[in-house]
């Protein structure tokens, strides 16, 4: 068992900002698609007017190098930020010890063609702007190739609004497993000692139509977003798509260089598998991941995407390991947020053991009888008794993947009725 905690959780959804909004969306039934799209599949979009950049003038000169995705990771890497007692606008103001001791772990994926995403802003000024083209070109565009070709680049930004100059590191392909790859890496980085503190933050922007095809040839994708189409439901047709960023701040619980800090949960073990199939990768990835936390989880958060098949997988590999635990989802809610499914899980999980609840799985209106008899949360948000263990599972999308991840968090001991006092003070 680890001695590594959490201490801040920020998302960013289309649910608005913060992980509570989302939490409460699902407690309440709400699905946040949007059915009426121009695409064949309904998507859960964030609001992109909602995401905040920071102030100050190094921030306005950078943000020309910034695509949407660095946009996200910076305003989840803010919120988690804020939540731990840090001022993200002061990220050198004392109190937290050496910078060298703290670093960042990026779960990256593909995020678009950034050329394309600028190339209409800079054509729109060279209208009027009397720049020659060349000049324009030079002076308004970064090296978007050279950018693209590291997949750390995102953590370059979030290092900058944290202040933490140890490493910066990605994990993403086949290891990703919706951004628990990223957790199990920080997790090794804080046990080993090199660092006392690592910010994760994952994001999962929209998807050009291109990948989205891709997506969809490789394992259907959900086409209607209603009740009886999602996790676990015997009607249930393929993962429907979210759009969204995470981050997770996580500590040593004791570092030797600043104060001890509050846990918000205890971050028992986080592994992840590449195996010969899906089901394999998962089991084992729980049966580890249970192994080093020493702990038994009284209740699940499943990656529960919704895909006929993998729904089937995911139930087999881990219900003979946990038994009738009490089973929730949040892609009936969210969507397939891919990069960052896992991390946003992970912020929701956090969540519903300070409240001691766990919110309903979203769109089950009939459990599917042939997955072996999960216990899925449904209608209304189900105690959990205290201060309770979470098993939370991700699993990259497709028949093809090999990969999958599984978490252990525990809850921290407290009254849960002082929830909306700690809330308070934190905004």
């Amino acid at each position: 068992m680890s001695d590594v905690i959490v201490t801040g959780t920020g998302v960013i959804s289309p649910a608005g900002l913060g992980t509570e909004p989302l939490w409460s969306a699902m407690a309440a039934g709400r699905s946040l698609f949007d059915p009426a799209g121009p695409l064949p599949w309904p998507v859960a979009a964030v609001d992109r007017g909602a995401v905040e950049w920071p102030p100050g003038k190094p921030w306005v000169d950078n943000r020309k190098y910034a695509n949407l995705a660095a946009h996200w990771a910076v305003g989840a890497a803010r919120l988690a930020l804020r939540q731990a007692g840090r001022d993200p606008d002061a990220p050198d103001s004392p109190g937290w010890g050496d910078p060298e001791r703290g670093g960042t772990v990026m779960a990256v994926g593909s995020t678009g063609d950034e050329l394309g995403d600028v190339m209409p802003r800079v054509a729109g000024m060279a209208l009027d702007d009397p720049r020659p083209l060349a000049t324009l070109l030079y002076e308004e565009v970064p090296d978007y190739s050279y950018i693209r070709g590291i997949p750390s680049q995102l953590g370059q930004f979030v290092c900058m609004t944290t202040g933490f100059r140890g490493s910066n590191v990605a994990a993403y392909g086949e290891v990703a497993a919706g951004g628990l790859g990223a957790l199990a890496l920080a997790l090794r980085l804080l046990e080993s000692g090199e660092l006392d503190r690592v910010l994760v933050v994952g994001v999962a922007p929209p998807s050009s139509v291109t990948a989205l095809h891709s997506f969809d040839r490789d394992e259907p994708l959900g086409t209607e977003a209603a009740p009886g189409r999602g996790p676990f439901d015997e009607e249930r047709a393929g993962p429907l798509l979210g759009q969204g960023a995470a981050a997770v701040l996580l500590e040593r619980a004791a570092p030797a260089d600043a104060p001890a800090p509050r846990a918000l949960a205890r971050l028992l073990a986080c592994e992840t598998v590449v195996a010969a199939d899906r089901a394999s990768a998962t089991g084992l990835a729980v049966r580890a991941a249970l192994r080093r936390a020493g702990e038994r989880p009284d209740h699940w958060w499943a990656h529960g995407s919704g895909s006929p098949a993998a729904d089937r997988e995911e139930c087999s590999a881990v219900l003979p390991q946990v038994g009738a635990v009490p089973v929730t989802s949040s892609k009936g809610t969210l969507g397939l947020a891919l990069e960052c499914s896992a991390l946003i899980d992970t912020a929701l999980a956090v969540e519903s053991l300070r409240r001691g609840q766990l919110p309903p799985v979203g769109l089950l209106r009939r459990p599917d009888p042939r997955l072996g008899g999960p216990d899925t949360v449904t209608g209304s948000a189900r105690p959990v008794p205290g201060p309770g263990i979470a098993l939370i599972t991700g699993i990259d999308h497709g028949r093809s993947s090999a990969s999958a991840g599984a978490l252990v968090l525990g809850g921290v001991t407290g009254d849960p009725g002082d929830h909306q006092a700690r809330r308070e003070e934190e905004l």
